[in-house]
């Protein structure tokens, strides 16, 4: 194993979701940061584009509950989306063949990081009052490169914070595949992980789905994702 390379990909796979997830609430707001779009895109580029349509539809599914009103913060769905699939490919390139039991541990240790993620953005909707303040000073003395330094620092901390999130939950992701790995994973633990990654998560995936299929616009996402996440749920179940 190439570990400069995998370090690269991990930086590469680090910046890519800390950009994509500026679309979830501070910049574009073109949906790129859905999984539905962001863990294909990623996949195309770690040369995988069939893994990353399958499983960030499967993603889509699951995060599909995670919808943005008011001042409702949801779980970050692309920094954990995106650690999930960095995982998945990065195993998948330099440590074995992509199965049910890889990608079932990927979503295991990867989806928690959606909740660290929202505490981070609510810490950082507090410090935006500080970044106010500032602005208000910056107006009041007719200094307008103030106001533009103001907002690109408060673009370029969220986008600083959510790469290291992303570093850090695809390295320990792959940290514990490392650890259950032995050829495939541990023989004891790939009878219950088959049945949770074949059955039980896209079971959850289409019961979330299903319950936000009224919102507007919500049912093509989740028809579109349940027909690309069909090849989940068969016999071999990997992507």
């Amino acid at each position: 194993m190439d570990s400069s390379a995998l370090i690269s990909d991990l930086v590469l796979i680090s910046l890519f979701g800390g950009f994509f997830a500026l679309d979830r609430r501070c910049a574009f707001q073109v949906m790129i940061s859905q999984p539905i779009v962001a863990v294909p895109a990623l996949g195309l580029l770690m040369g995988m584009p069939e893994v990353g349509l399958q499983l960030g539809a499967l993603l889509q599914l699951i995060w599909m509950s995670s919808v943005m009103f008011g001042a409702n913060v949801p779980p970050n769905e692309t920094i954990s989306s995106v650690a999930i699939g960095g995982m998945v490919f990065l195993f998948g390139k330099y440590m074995g063949t992509v199965t049910t039991p890889v990608w079932t541990v990927a979503i295991l240790a990867g989806a928690p990081l959606g909740f660290l993620g929202r505490s981070v953005e609510v810490w950082f909707d507090g410090d935006n009052l500080r970044l106010v303040a500032h602005a208000d000073q910056a107006a009041e003395a007719g200094n307008p490169g103030g106001l533009s330094k103001l907002m690109a620092w408060g673009l370029l901390r969220i986008f600083v914070a959510n790469t290291v999130l992303v570093a850090v939950g695809v390295a320990f992701g792959l940290g514990v595949l490392f650890v259950l790995d032995g050829g495939e994973l541990a023989v004891r633990l790939r009878f219950g992980l088959e049945g949770i990654g074949v059955y039980i998560i896209p079971a959850l995936g289409l019961a979330v789905a299903f319950s936000v299929v009224r919102q507007r616009g919500a049912l093509l996402v989740a028809a579109f994702s349940f027909v690309a996440a069909i090849a989940f749920i068969s016999p071999g179940g990997a992507p």
